[in-house]
């Protein structure tokens, strides 16, 4: 058996690669829905891939506009739960860089995995840092109610 440490680094790696390169079809497959983000000011319950698909697409804008050419996320420590092997916890650090040089600020993720049907999911992450300046968290559109005729409105009030 693998080390959750290894195990949660190979999540991060496979993950952030097809995110850096705009697969975030695949990126939503390492994920088990329902899931969560929390940032210190914003929080996203995601019932489904969808809903979380306007926040991988913000992130991702965000990061090419501030010029960044390397995402990373390394791993600082994982374990199995206690009282569930198929779960691990771990913590691991972001780094978003132009070059050798940080566009902002390193921080620090919780993340939950379990093991479903032989893969590794994600199952919710807990980032230490401001959404207004990562823009992790990106509420999906609400849905636009098809308007009413004017003729309907006028058949109910008779």
């Amino acid at each position: 058996m693998m080390c959750p440490k290894d195990i949660y680094q190979a999540h991060l790696d496979t993950a952030g690669q097809a995110f850096w390169k705009v697969d975030f079809s695949k990126v939503l497959d390492m994920i088990n829905f329902p899931s969560f983000i929390e940032t210190d000011d914003a929080n996203l319950h995601m019932l489904t891939p969808e809903s979380y698909l306007p926040s991988l697409k913000s992130l991702r804008d965000n990061l090419t506009k501030r010029g960044v050419t390397a995402f990373y996320r390394i791993c600082r420590q994982a374990i199995f739960a206690h009282d569930d092997p198929n779960r691990i916890e771990g913590i691991h650090e972001v780094y978003a860089l132009s070059g050798a040089t940080p566009v902002l600020d390193p921080y620090l993720t919780q993340m939950s995995l379990i093991h479903r049907d032989g893969k590794w999911l994600g199952a919710g992450l807990r980032s230490a840092t401001s959404n207004k300046h990562w823009q992790l968290v990106k509420h999906p559109e609400p849905i636009k109610a098809s308007p009413v005729p004017e003729t309907a409105l006028k058949e109910t009030q008779i």
